[in-house]
């Protein structure tokens, strides 16, 4: 391979530089939006188990919580364009600590007979839900 000459070494930079501003320009919100109904729907779903009357309040929140997720998803696939550099990183990420904090939260909520009031869940809403929206403000185009 030869070195480039100044000329095409500059030109091959330009093109860089225009192919990273056409990223961020057309980088769309649909990650960001996707995270934030997340964060929501879940926070939601924490805050519905003080107020669930038994299994078919739990039932029934369960199902609003699917349903925007699942919108959420399609949401997402539907106005996926392209994504800034470190995308998969950073939704990552944001997902695992989602996860994390979902999943053991809703595993001592449901199975600890302590934590049936506003005392346990209204705290892990916040705590469900910051992951999400951290992760959907850092993925708003710039």
């Amino acid at each position: 391979m030869t070195a480039p000459t100044p000329q095409s070494a500059a030109a091959l930079l330009a093109e860089a530089a225009a192919a990273d501003a056409r990223v961020r320009r057309e980088a769309g919100p649909a990650a960001s939006g996707f995270l934030a109904t997340l964060g929501c729907a879940s926070a939601g779903f924490s805050l519905a188990q003080p107020v669930a009357d038994g299994d078919r309040g739990v039932l029934a929140a369960a199902m609003v919580f699917v349903f925007a997720v699942l919108g959420a998803v399609l949401a997402l696939l539907a106005g996926r364009r392209s994504t800034r550099h470190g995308f998969a990183r950073r939704f990552g990420l944001a997902m695992g600590a989602w996860a994390a904090v979902f999943a053991v939260g809703l595993a001592v909520g449901l199975a600890s007979d302590a934590a049936r009031g506003w005392a346990f869940w209204a705290p892990l809403a916040v705590l469900v839900a910051a992951p999400c929206l951290v992760g959907a403000w850092r993925e708003l185009p710039r």
